[in-house]
């Protein structure tokens, strides 16, 4: 998928899917772009999912611009200690990235949140994105956070609008008219 809007580092991109092929390509196409940029991906990703866009990324990339691709289990990522817990989960990212960070890296991050079932989801969610907000604008990183649009209350969508700068579908790209930016003190 092409875009008409020019993406900088810095930039939060909230992406509600609704198709998995489309999902797919456009993962595909965030990964290929960012490496031959000269980028580090930080992938998170349920397994299923993975192995169907590294069997299409393995047909562009070369396995030395692949190992600049890191994956990590989105349910390991989200759910670490049995719940969709922010402290938890901001620190284990921020020592992700630390050592690419330390090296001066280009990052691209592209997470698909996934939860199980649980208590207070709906704060929880909205607690971490905008913390990943702040940690996004802060860090100079272009992210994606993707969430399967069926598994979205209503509410849940209205605060994800409100934390990311740029709203993606499976076939556009736009600024968010909800978004609230973050004064980074």
């Amino acid at each position: 998928m092409e875009y008409n809007l020019k993406l900088t580092n810095g930039e939060h991109i909230f992406y509600h899917f609704e198709q998995i092929d489309h999902y797919i390509e456009n993962a595909v196409s965030f990964i290929v772009i960012g490496i031959k940029q000269g980028d580090h991906i930080i992938f998170i990703e349920n397994e299923s999912i993975s192995v169907r866009i590294f069997n299409k990324v393995r047909l562009v990339l070369t396995d030395e611009e692949l190992s600049n691709v890191h994956y990590t289990d989105n349910f390991a990522f989200y759910c670490q200690h049995g719940d969709f817990h922010t402290p938890t989960i901001v620190a284990h990212f921020y020592e992700m990235l630390k050592p690419f960070l330390d090296e001066n890296f280009n990052i691209r991050t592209w997470a698909h949140v996934e939860w199980r079932r649980q208590l207070e989801i709906e704060q929880k969610i909205k607690q971490f994105e905008e913390i990943a907000n702040k940690s996004v604008n802060e860090m100079g990183l272009l992210s994606v956070c993707a969430y399967d649009t069926a598994t979205l209350s209503a509410s849940i969508m209205q605060n994800l609008m409100k934390s990311h700068e740029f709203i993606m579908t499976d076939t556009e790209l736009q600024p968010s008219a909800y978004y609230i930016r973050t004064i980074i003190v």
